[in-house]
């Protein structure tokens, strides 16, 4: 499977010496994120959001891929709904 990467994002490692809530760092170079973002609407058009999975090469050099998972809407299940109790009040014991 092919990783389509986002020009300009680069994830880093968190730090040996930073706090407990710190998990990580991103680099954006604005110059190459600006022409993938374009690039990437003008292929995506009315697209909200852009799911990106932070990963790390075989070489150790992070970087991003777009997370193009999405639910299928065939295997989704129906909202279930609450069972009725109308009438079932013969079965109340006060």
């Amino acid at each position: 499977m092919s990783d389509d990467l986002i020009g300009g994002l680069y994830p880093k490692p968190k730090h040996p010496n930073a706090p407990d809530f710190v998990i990580g760092g991103l680099s954006i170079n604005v110059a190459q994120f600006r022409e993938w973002m374009k690039s990437h609407i003008a292929a995506n058009p009315g697209e909200d959001w852009i799911n990106v999975q932070m990963k790390v090469s075989k070489a150790g050099k992070g970087y991003a891929a777009i997370d193009t998972w999405k639910p299928d809407a065939a295997k989704a299940e129906a909202p279930q709904q609450a069972p009725s109790f109308a009438g079932d009040d013969d079965d109340i014991p006060f």
